[in-house]
């Protein structure tokens, strides 16, 4: 694989895996597994959050393994905000999961100490992941994406998306027009990931919404159009915050 594939495209082939990690025996055995994991190449590695984005840039990297004591999710956003999506796997201690789960959002985790049997089931989720759905850039010129849903790819303008409704393993996108929603095999969570995190918003643990097509809010309820969408406790604070600034 090309190291010269555009940002936001998922790789073909070869992906491009970067260790962040600062315990050299840990270190050690992620390259090593890598380098076991035929869909796998690896590509750099640091030991601090600060050193990664130029890493990610440089390498045009499709996955991180990040150890849980250096994620900085102000990072993973500055990532997203020039257009770049790797797909984050979180290498944790299981008393660390919970804590990390709700301070930053990634694909996956893998607990210490790593299993080569469960690292290939990881492997094995993030292709099914990429076979899902086709990334694309959001690039002023190219704001879309390409949806892959039963038998049919389908290009959708971010523009038109009203609000996404996850339902357990799959997500349901709304879009102005149409009055089905497009069905992908992406939980809300991964989807998520594929949309400009400017313009849209987590409300709900199943609801993400265009901040664009909010006609009213109400005692805590979002209005778009005759959809009445719930804000949940833990995403207030966020959500009324983004509201101030836009007020």
């Amino acid at each position: 694989m090309s190291n010269h594939h555009r940002k936001g495209f998922p790789a073909i082939g070869l992906l491009n895996c970067i260790v962040a990690e600062d315990d050299n025996k840990q270190s050690a055995l992620l390259r090593d597994y890598i380098a076991k994991t035929p869909a796998l190449n690896f590509v750099g590695k640091c030991e601090s959050a600060a050193d990664l984005m130029p890493l990610v840039i440089q390498y045009r990297a499709d996955i991180i393994f990040w150890d849980s004591r250096l994620l900085d999710n102000r990072i993973l956003v500055r990532l997203k905000e020039s257009g770049y999506y790797p797909i984050v796997i979180c290498i944790t201690g299981k008393q660390d999961q919970e804590k990390k789960e709700t301070e930053m959002d990634v694909f996956s985790y893998l607990s210490r100490p790593l299993s080569f049997e469960r690292w290939l089931e990881t492997i094995n989720k993030i292709k099914d992941h990429l076979s899902t759905t086709i990334y694309i850039h959001h690039a002023r010129n190219n704001r879309f994406v390409f949806i892959k849903s039963e038998y049919k790819i389908i290009k959708v303008k971010f523009e038109d998306i009203l609000f996404c409704e996850g339902m357990k393993d799959y997500t349901q996108v709304y879009v102005k027009g149409k009055s089905d929603p497009i069905l992908t095999l992406n939980n809300l969570k991964s989807f998520s990931h594929k949309l400009p995190p400017d313009e849209f918003i987590r409300v709900h643990r199943s609801y993400i919404v265009s901040l664009t097509h909010i006609d009213s809010i109400a005692r805590n309820e979002i209005y778009i159009g005759k959809k009445i969408i719930p804000i949940g406790d833990s995403f207030k604070d966020d959500f009324y915050q983004i509201i101030e600034w836009n007020s």
